[in-house]
């Protein structure tokens, strides 16, 4: 638990205009009535959600902010678009008296809006520390994925700030979610929701502030603000909050990744699939690996057997026997499932299959991959990518004969 004093927070539900001007104006209005440390506004709240946005216009209003930041000793903590490698992320910033700085990038994207509007999926998340407290992220949408706020937990988190623009018809779940999310993990729980509308919807209001025992402490439907202080998890100090290790076995046949897939597939996620010998694993395998994961929802390995790989590589491969190879790759997070082949390619498992997006190395052309043209006939996607790490099992094997 933090020993330090509390943190002020000034929780701001705002009506987004699709004028950044007027959106400005509002920004700084709220944050000179303010009387939190940090300033916490919604998603996208200097822009809003709009096709054509002008990159200078965005910077100046944020040079404007970190004046206005320094003027009251204020921090602001607001969403706007960051433009990167010709790029769009739906992105927060903290804005300080020294700087103005990107802290996340939306990373799971609401189909239909995000994607619409332009927006590409981010990596950033930093971790921010203020008077002592660890402040951990999330985007609207993310919401809905635990996974996330978990990871935060890791990082031991005292709260979780949601900045939203969350439609009314679905209010309701907007707040179980933040109920659930203060009281399985055990933290303070800011949800900063918008008003207005997007693509026709009504933005449903409704920011609320959870104790870490999902006591509802404060909320508001009206354009306003609230005054709210982080002071510890008061009245939780004995119970603790335990993170135990549960692993499913990831090692499956094709009819069992079938059935799991379709039931997937019916709440809208996206298969990855993949295939290699996987043979000593190494840094390049992992970094190929959770790429792959990065692009949906669920990643499948089709994993060379024994003789497969004997097939491919000759009578001294594999090193390591296709149960040591299953073992390791379930080891990895970004491995959902592995289905051992026998053949030389996996062709037939994307035939039974038939992956939204096919992904191999960016040494094979794509006419090269076995099952491209199947996939993309469908509709699916084939994606090709660069390697992080110069390494290899062959190179792995000629050092260590040489040693």
């Amino acid at each position: 638990m933090c020993s330090c004093q509390g943190l002020r927070l000034t929780l701001v539900q705002q009506k987004i205009e699709s004028d950044l001007e007027k959106n400005l104006a509002k920004i700084k209005a709220f944050t000179e009535k303010s009387q939190g440390e940090i300033v916490i506004f919604p998603e996208l709240s200097l822009t809003g959600y709009q096709k054509f946005l002008e990159r200078e216009k965005i910077e100046r209003a944020l040079e404007e902010l970190k004046e206005f930041a320094k003027r009251f000793s204020k921090k602001i903590l607001l969403g706007a678009p960051f433009f990167k490698n010709d790029q769009v992320y739906n992105a927060v910033y903290l804005v300080s008296s020294e700087k103005a700085e990107v802290v996340a990038e939306k990373i799971t994207l609401f189909p239909g809006i995000d994607d619409f509007f332009g927006f590409s999926s981010g990596t950033l998340r930093k971790e921010l520390t203020l008077k002592g407290f660890k402040i951990g992220l999330i985007i609207c949408f993310e919401l809905r994925s635990p996974e996330i706020a978990r990871s935060l937990i890791r990082e031991g988190i005292n709260l979780l700030v949601v900045l939203a623009q969350w439609p009314k018809v679905r209010i309701s779940h907007w707040e179980t979610l933040l109920q659930a999310r203060a009281i399985e993990n055990q933290v303070y729980v800011a949800g900063v929701n918008a008003l207005g509308e997007l693509k026709g919807l009504e933005l449903g209001g409704n920011s609320s502030f959870f104790s870490p025992q999902g006591e509802k402490l404060a909320f508001t439907e009206a354009e306003n603000l609230i005054e709210v202080q982080v002071i510890g998890r008061k009245g939780l100090e004995g119970v603790p909050l335990k993170t135990p290790f549960l692993e499913l076995s990831k090692i499956k046949s094709l009819k069992e990744v079938k059935d799991i897939a379709d039931l997937r597939r019916k709440k809208g996620q996206l298969m990855v699939f993949t295939n290699g010998c996987f043979d000593l694993l190494h840094a390049g395998h992992v970094a190929y690996l959770e790429k792959a994961r990065s692009l949906g929802d669920f990643l499948i390995v089709g994993l060379n057997s024994d003789t497969s790989v004997r097939k491919i590589k000759g009578p001294s491969r594999p090193i390591l026997s296709q149960e040591m190879r299953a073992k390791t790759l379930s080891a990895l997070s970004c491995v959902d499932y592995i289905i051992l082949f026998e053949e030389e390619t996996p062709e037939k498992l994307i035939q039974e299959l038939k992956p939204d997006l096919l992904v191999k190395g960016a040494d094979w052309e794509e006419e090269q991959i076995v099952g491209a043209s199947l996939v993309k006939s469908y509709g699916g996607k084939v994606v090709r990518i660069p390697f992080t790490f110069e390494i290899s099992t062959t190179k792995m094997i000629e050092r260590l004969k040489s040693l």
